[in-house]
């Protein structure tokens, strides 16, 4: 579900060896798939009922109230059944308190509506899906094709000015790890919280010039507004067992957007 999206879009191809993945999308037709929108519960149901998945993920967007009232309606069908599900979380469940970078074991702290949200997402999943739910949170999604490129490209073409914060220390979840944590995690059958994302933190801002440099685009102009700190909006993997293959850096993160920049 959300499908069609950055996230949604990097699992989906990660799952298509091995697996029969079937879309649905807010706003358009999908080719074998379906329309849904958060605000669409019973049509929910109806897709579910005639599609009858094994695993469902969850990459969808809408108002918070209905999707609340969305996940409200897929853990009552999934309960007690032989099923599980992905749901797409965020670094924000931490964002009361930034003091420092948080690991799986860390109780949330937020402090926004955004991150209250999706702490109630996270916790309704697990009180009606015990034993079924797989948590993924992450923090600034980076891949090729990612709106914060593009808007780095496109401001940088036009002249004008990007907003970005100095003094923010974050990690970044790579598009393609997280597609293919979800296969490790699937194909393995583990339940429970993951963060997926770099094991190391960057300042928001140096990782923007360095996307820059790497990238060959020119520096658009920066309107830096410098953050007393540090401050961390990070959520760092520390789970055991997790093979080498799916751990990155910023690094690497900077080389993937070199290597698949047009593929």
């Amino acid at each position: 579900m959300g499908g069609t999206g950055l996230v949604g879009g990097a699992i989906g191809r990660a799952l298509e060896e091995g697996y029969q993945v079937v879309v649905t999308a807010g706003h358009q037709d999908v080719a074998g798939g379906w329309r849904l929108t958060a605000e669409e519960p019973e049509r929910l149901l109806e897709i579910l009922n005639r599609e009858e998945p094994d695993i469902v993920i969850s990459s969808i967007r809408g108002e918070f109230p209905a999707q609340l009232r969305f996940h409200h309606a897929l853990a009552d069908w999934m309960a007690g059944k032989e099923k599980r599900l992905l749901y797409i979380s965020t670094a924000n469940v931490f964002d009361g308190d930034l003091s420092r970078p948080w690991t799986e074991a860390d109780p949330p702290a937020p402090e926004s509506d955004y991150g209250r949200f999706k702490r109630d997402c996270e916790n309704l999943l697990r009180e009606k899906l015990p034993g079924q739910w797989i948590i993924f949170r992450l923090s600034a999604v980076w891949a090729p094709e990612c709106p914060r490129l593009r808007r780095l490209e496109a401001c940088s073409r036009r002249g004008e000015p990007v907003h970005t914060c100095r003094g923010i220390w974050v990690n970044l979840s790579p598009a393609n790890q997280i597609g293919m944590y979800a296969k490790y995690v699937l194909d393995n059958d583990l339940t429970g919280i993951f963060h997926v994302g770099t094991r190391d933190t960057v300042d928001y801002f140096d990782f923007e010039k360095m996307v820059c440099n790497t990238l060959g685009i020119p520096l658009p102009r920066f309107e830096v507004e410098t953050v007393e700190g540090p401050v961390y909006q990070a959520v760092l993997p520390a789970r055991a067992g997790i093979p080498e293959a799916l751990q990155q850096t910023v690094a690497q993160t900077l080389r993937a957007l070199k290597e698949n920049r047009g593929s």
